[in-house]
C-alpha cells in the first residue's frame, strides 16, 4: 500500500471519529432530554498529528521490507508441466521438419523405372487387310487399321547425335516426319544400302519406315497368321503370315521402340 492511500485512510478515520462525538450531534425540537450515565468512559479520539505519524511509520516499514530471495539451487529451472509442453512442441517441430524433408526428397528423387504394362498382341477382325512391302529382300506386313499413310521419299535432313538407323526429318505438307532406315533398324550389322522410294507411316505417329517396294494389300483371316502369345525378345513382331512367311508388324510396340531410341535388338 502506498503512502497516499495510507494518508487517505488516516484522514477518513479522523473525520469518522469527529462525527461520532456527542457534542456534534444535531438537536431536535421534540428530542427527549439526554440521560447521562454515571462513570461512562469518554470516547478516545486520536489527534490528527498522531494519525499522520502512524501512517508514516507504516509506509516506512513497507519501504524497508526486503523481498525474500531463494538460493539459486532451490529455484526450479522449469516446472515439470512446462518442460513436458516444451518437449512436446520440440517433438512436433522435428516431426514436421522430417515430413518436409521427406516431401522434398520425394519430389526431387528421380522416378524409378515403371513396370512395363503386360504385352498384348494386336486385335483384328476375323477378316482384315494387310499392306505388304519389301526392305532389302525381306517382306513385312502392316494391318491397314494400323497404317497411317504412304509417302514418296523426298529430301531427308539428317540430325546429329541420333542413332545410325535414324535417317532424319522429311517435310511433307508442313509436317515433320521421322524417317527410319528400316534395313539398319532390322539388320544393324548388315552392309545394306537400299534404294528407298516409299515411306510407310505407323499409325497416327510421325514415325515412318523406309521401303523399296510396295506389294499392295491383301485380305487375310486370323487363321492365315501364326500369332504370338508372348513378346519374347521381339515385341514388335505380332506373328508370321503363313503363306508368305513374312513378319506381321505390331505397330504400337514398334513405335514405342523407335521412341525409346532402340533397334530390333533393343540397343
Amino acid at each position: 500500500m502506498n503512502s497516499d492511500k495510507m494518508m487517505e485512510e488516516a484522514l477518513g478515520s479522523y473525520f469518522d471519529s469527529l462525527l461520532t462525538e456527542p457534542n456534534q450531534a444535531p438537536e431536535k425540537a421534540d428530542a427527549e432530554p439526554i440521560v447521562e450515565v454515571a462513570n461512562a468512559p469518554e470516547p478516545q479520539v486520536k489527534p490528527l498529528a498522531k494519525l499522520f505519524e502512524e501512517a508514516e511509520q507504516r509506509v516506512a516499514a513497507v519501504a524497508e521490507a526486503k523481498p525474500v530471495l531463494l538460493p539459486i539451487a532451490e529455484i526450479p529451472e522449469q516446472a515439470p508441466e512446462v518442460e513436458e509442453q516444451q518437449e512436446a512442441k520440440e517433438q512436433i517441430v522435428v516431426e514436421d521438419e522430417q515430413h518436409v524433408e521427406t516431401l522434398v526428397d520425394t519430389e526431387f528423387e528421380p522416378a524409378s523405372e515403371a513396370v512395363p504394362p503386360e504385352w498384348r498382341n494386336i486385335e483384328t477382325e476375323n477378316d482384315f487387310q494387310v499392306l505388304f512391302f519389301e526392305v532389302a529382300g525381306v517382306t513385312f506386313g502392316v494391318p491397314l487399321t494400323e497404317l497411317g499413310g504412304i509417302h514418296r521419299i523426298s529430301e531427308v535432313s539428317p540430325l546429329f547425335g541420333k542413332p545410325s538407323w535414324f535417317s532424319g526429318i522429311m517435310i511433307e505438307r508442313e509436317q515433320k516426319l521421322s524417317v527410319v532406315d528400316t534395313a539398319k533398324w532390322v539388320m544393324p550389322n548388315q552392309p545394306f544400302e537400299p534404294d528407298y522410294k516409299y515411306l510407310v507411316m505407323l499409325g497416327e505417329t510421325a514415325w515412318g519406315l523406309s521401303c523399296e517396294k510396295l506389294f499392295g494389300t491383301e485380305r487375310l483371316t486370323r487363321d492365315d497368321v501364326k500369332w504370338r502369345s508372348e513378346p519374347g525378345s521381339r515385341r514388335w513382331l505380332a506373328g508370321m503370315v503363313k503363306q508368305k512367311m513374312c513378319a506381321l508388324v505390331h505397330v504400337e510396340e514398334l513405335q514405342k521402340m523407335l521412341s525409346e531410341g532402340v533397334n530390333i535388338e533393343g540397343q
